[in-house]
Parts: C-alpha cells; structure tokens; sequence
C-alpha cells in the first residue's frame, strides 16, 4: 500500500497535513455518531480510528464519550494526534479514554475487542484484490459480533469524472516554518481503475525553498465490489451514502461511504 513513510505528507510534511486538509465537519462527526447509536453502539464503546492520521476525527469522537484507539503506519502522523490530543485537552492525561499507536491495519488482533472500527479513504491505497480482502477481514476480527464498520473509499466513475475534469489541487497555507504551498495532479487510468498522482510541497522561508515531490497511485472502488468483499470478510447489511451525509445517496460525490455491520 501507499500509505507509507516515504509519502511526504506522512513524512517530512506531517505537522503540515492540517494546513492542508480541512479539519470534520460537525454534520460528518453526527453523521457517525447517529449510525452508531441506529445500530445499538452508545458513547463509551471502544472505538478504532483505522489509518487515524494526525488524530482529528479521534480526538473530536473521544469528546463524544467513546474510548477510542487511533492506529496509523506513519509514527510521524501518530506524533502529531498525541500533540493535538493533549493541545486540545482530550488526552489520557486529562481524563479522555484516547490512545495512539503505530501499526498495521492489515494485522489488526482477531481479538473482537472493538464496538466500531472507522476507516476514512485509505483502502484506497491497497491496489491490489489481495490487499483489500485482507484489510477487510483485519477489522472483521477486530470487532464484536454485531460491531459496526463505517469506511470510505473513492467511488470510480465520479472519482474519475472529477479528476478529468479537475487534475489539478492547489493550496498554499501560512504556517510557523514558512509559506507552504502544495499542489497535486491526477491522471486518471480507465483499465486499472487507478489514479496517478504527482504531488509536491513546497516550503518558503527565510528566502531559502525546498521543494519535496512525490508520485504514487490509487485505485478507485465500485459499489459491486465492496459489496462482495464485505460479504467475503464477515459483514452484512451494507448501506451506502454519498458523503457522511444521510441526505446524499450514492452517486452524489466521488466518495462511497459505507455502513456495515459484523456478523
């Protein structure tokens, strides 16, 4: 998978990702917690944030009331989730049942020791079938019978139709080290289901630049073959959304969020 060191926004650029990528939006942070609550799991479950970044979902559901766990492969980005944790006065510290680890999703403990697992656009990084069943079957023996997956993924044909018309991402961010600017473009691959990206930061200060670039792919998901994974690794009764919104039904962005329950 992608989702690796050697990416810099993992990397050498992680205390820059939340200049970047916007913070949840409450409607998103209700959204999951409604579909928590729709299937029996209360605040004060045991909570796995799967490929938790720097943290922010985990920090904003911890202060919901759930125990949550925060697991990521970039100890960098796990760096940054305890620094927000504790900045924003949700750390163990204070009294919050909120962890962050270094680890692997794809080798979770099939212990059925969590309520929910929650698993935001990095399946998309897996490019092959094997990675993703893998991955699927991972969170299946994390949880309870009857615990909840929510995940989201890039739904091919909308993904690709936004990238060809939109390639190009570009911000630029004030930040304590410099001026940051990024900027990506995507290619899409119509027989691979795959999007090529080129993407680049570059840090300005002082009157010195340094410039960090970096090329990787991912590959989209169709609503058919989530449905069959899902069934394959223990799970049943997916619905599906748009957005982390339950008045977008499939299709209305280039995202596929789903809800599944563990059988």
């Amino acid at each position: 998978m992608t989702h690796t060191a050697a990416r810099p926004f993992y990397d050498e650029f992680a205390w820059a990702y939340d200049f970047i990528i916007p913070p949840p939006a409450p409607g998103q942070l209700d959204f999951i917690a409604e579909a928590f609550a729709a299937r029996g799991v209360a605040a004060g479950s045991f909570l796995l944030d799967a490929g938790c970044g720097t943290g922010r979902f985990a920090v904003e559901l911890a202060r919901r009331g759930y125990a949550v766990e925060g697991l990521d492969l970039s100890p960098r980005l796990v760096e940054r989730a305890r620094a927000l944790a504790e900045a924003a006065g949700v750390g163990a510290a204070q009294g919050f049942r909120i962890n962050f680890e270094v680890g692997d999703m794809l080798a979770l403990p099939a212990r059925g020791r969590f309520d929910v697992v929650l698993c935001r656009g990095v399946l998309n990084d897996l490019l092959d079938g094997r990675g993703r069943e893998r991955a699927l079957r991972s969170f299946a023996g994390a949880l309870r019978r009857g615990g909840v997956l929510i995940l989201d993924v890039r739904e091919w044909e909308a993904s690709a139709r936004r990238k060809i018309r939109e390639p190009v991402f570009e911000k630029t961010a004030e930040t304590p080290r410099g001026s940051l600017s990024f900027r990506s473009v995507t290619r899409v691959d119509p027989g691979t289901r795959r999007l090529l990206v080129e993407e680049r930061h570059t840090l300005r200060a002082g009157g010195v630049e340094s410039v960090s670039a970096y090329d990787f792919q991912m590959r989209c998901w169709t609503r058919e073959e989530l449905v069959a994974r899902l069934a394959r690794a223990g799970f049943e009764g997916p619905e599906f959304y748009g957005a982390y919104d339950c008045a977008k039904p499939p299709g209305a962005g280039d995202r596929l969020v789903c809800v599944a329950v563990r059988a």
